[in-house]
């Protein structure tokens, strides 16, 4: 009986990593993908002065559809509250887009790349998170 408790706690420290391990890929995946999508927004509307045009709309599109789909993946694994401003921001982003308001279009942008980085600071692994 002693053999069989020795490999059951094993099974679950080797479970735990594995859940930890892909809770991280998933989260840090999902948050790169947005930074990346508002990078190259970003890079697009310094370039313009129409927040308007077709790349920036269909990079706004790609930006809430990719954050649909990770934020559906990241709500199994965090506190669907702690990623919520993510979403909201870019509605808020969409409504000023279609203003052409170039000045608070900017300003969500910085927020959901703010926020992104917030969240890979602490949701990501690492020593202190242990801790």
């Amino acid at each position: 009986m002693r053999i069989f408790s020795k490999i059951m706690l094993a099974l679950i420290f080797v479970f735990l990593i594995v859940i930890s391990v892909s809770e991280d890929l998933v989260v840090t995946g999902g948050l790169r993908q947005v930074m990346d999508d508002c990078l190259y927004i970003e890079k697009l509307s310094d370039e313009l002065d129409d927040v308007r045009t077709m790349p920036i709309a269909l990079a706004v599109g790609d930006l809430e559809s990719n954050w649909k789909k990770n934020e559906g993946d990241m709500c199994y694994l965090v506190n669907h509250k702690n990623i919520q401003e993510i979403g909201l921001e870019i509605s808020k982003m969409k409504v000023y887009q279609k203003e052409n308001d170039t000045k608070e279009f900017r300003a969500c942008l910085e927020s959901i790349k703010l926020y992104s980085e917030g969240y890979l600071h602490f949701m990501g692994a690492n020593l202190h998170n242990v801790l």
